[in-house]
């Protein structure tokens, strides 16, 4: 399932993706917090990683204008960096897709309550539709897939892999990324082996900010090396169905991996 949500928004920063995945717990908090808890667990004042059954995306307008400016992450962080500027009638598009139907009706239902998003001091999003967008089908078992958002896959020792350096090395770490966030998810594998095939891609560093990082490492952000662009993937339809529904690769429930079928 797809939904696009509409938000008013004067401007945006370059990092949003964290502010935006506040967003989507609070919503989710607001409608139903049993299963905000489950996706979200937290023991002892710490989260526990969970992996999410969903992925999103921020579009901006073309339009947009941008300056440099100072940013503040929290009460320790302050940058300065960019901030995107639209005309008085610009939106902001999130754009979010899961596999799990109660997800997106809880999303869907805290939303609504929501109605606006405070950002930051000098930024508050405004909600002003919710779309729901049909899912195009997978019928085959080779996929040309284009990227909405950056996808970033790593190595078991975090060190980025880009499918154009060596896509043997690549597709081996493609199909552990994917075995283990499918098992995690509904409880087993990949059903085969995927292959994942270059088509036109380019490197992209994402600039992206989590509380746990800034606490653990007293920087205020970091930077993520991922790819985007179009590519064919082949696999069993129900896996490729799937990664279509959650995104691919890591981090997708921060707004990384997004996919649409070309």
């Amino acid at each position: 399932m797809r939904i696009k949500v509409i938000f008013h928004a004067p401007k945006l920063p370059i990092l949003y993706r964290n502010r935006f995945m506040s967003l989507i717990k609070d919503s989710l908090e607001k409608s139903n917090s049993v299963y905000k808890e489950k996706l979200y667990p937290n023991k002892n004042g710490e989260i526990t990683k969970v992996v999410k059954p969903f992925c999103f995306c921020v579009t901006m307008p073309a339009s947009r204008k941008p300056e440099r400016e100072k940013i503040i992450i929290d009460n320790d962080f302050e940058i300065e960096d960019t901030v995107f500027y639209f005309s008085e009638t610009g939106y902001v598009s999130l754009i979010v897709s899961s596999s799990d139907y109660e997800f997106i009706v809880n999303l869907y239902n805290g939303l609504l309550e929501n109605k606006s998003f405070k950002f930051s001091d000098d930024l508050t999003l405004f909600l002003k539709r919710i779309i729901m967008l049909n899912e195009k089908k997978i019928e085959n078992s080779r996929v040309t897939f284009k990227t909405l958002c950056p996808a970033l896959i790593e190595t078991k020792e975090g060190k980025p892999i880009l499918p154009f350096d060596n896509i043997e090395d690549f597709n081996r770490e493609f199909n552990a990324v994917h075995d283990r966030i499918l098992k995690d998810i509904r409880g087993y594998g990949l059903k085969r082996p995927l292959k994942f095939e270059p088509l036109r891609l380019k490197k992209q560093v994402v600039k992206h900010t989590l509380r746990g990082f800034r606490e653990k490492t007293g920087k205020p952000y970091m930077t993520l090396t991922c790819f985007e662009g179009s590519f064919k993937l082949s696999g069993d339809q129900e896996d490729l169905r799937m990664l279509y529904q959650i995104g691919i690769g890591l981090r997708t429930g921060q707004g990384f991996g997004m996919v649409e079928v070309c």
